[in-house]
């Protein structure tokens, strides 16, 4: 019986021993790349950003025409003075006013929102692409987009490379 505890505790112990010499494989390289920033970081990016200000600037212009207006009717309405048919009277003017430029402005940000997917669909695949490629050659195994501001932001062991995937993509795609 003494023989078969210690043998009992002689393979526990050699079994603790054997676990304390095992070396933990190292931890796999995670890089971080803010996409958002990368994409509009490039010339190309730079390029469509600017192509698409212009082309929303006159509606833009509009929208802040029509926003001041609207302010202006409701300062004269709250100054007062105004009889109660021209009150009613104003105050029907500043709803109508205030619908258009609603429907004006959901339509702007619509049209731009599409034409901001029609870039990113453009530039997306290509910044995609610079990323494996220097991931890759960096020895990462993640990458994690932390353009999301919903995301939780607790990354101890990370290299933030949207730099780097920059100057990739100017590397590769320079024209």
């Amino acid at each position: 019986m003494k023989l078969h505890q210690l043998l009992v505790c002689a393979a526990a112990l050699s079994g603790a021993l054997w676990a304390q010499t095992q070396t933990a494989a190292p931890s796999p390289k995670i890089a971080l790349v803010n996409m958002q920033d990368a994409i509009t970081g490039t010339t190309d990016g730079k390029n469509a950003e600017s192509k698409l200000d212009a082309e929303f600037a006159p509606r833009k212009a509009k929208l802040d025409e029509q926003e001041k207006e609207i302010a202006d009717l409701q300062a004269q309405l709250e100054k007062g003075g105004l009889s109660d048919e021209a009150k009613e009277k104003l105050g029907q003017d500043i709803d109508h006013k205030t619908l258009m430029f609603n429907v004006a402005n959901e339509n702007a940000d619509g049209d731009l929102r599409t034409a901001q997917t029609k870039v990113l669909r453009d530039l997306a695949p290509r910044m995609i692409a610079c990323i494996a490629a220097y991931a890759k050659s960096k020895g990462y195994a993640m990458v994690f987009d932390i353009s999301d501001s919903d995301l939780p932001k607790l990354y101890s062991n990370a290299t933030e490379i949207t730099g780097e995937v920059i100057a990739e993509y100017e590397k590769k795609y320079k024209r």
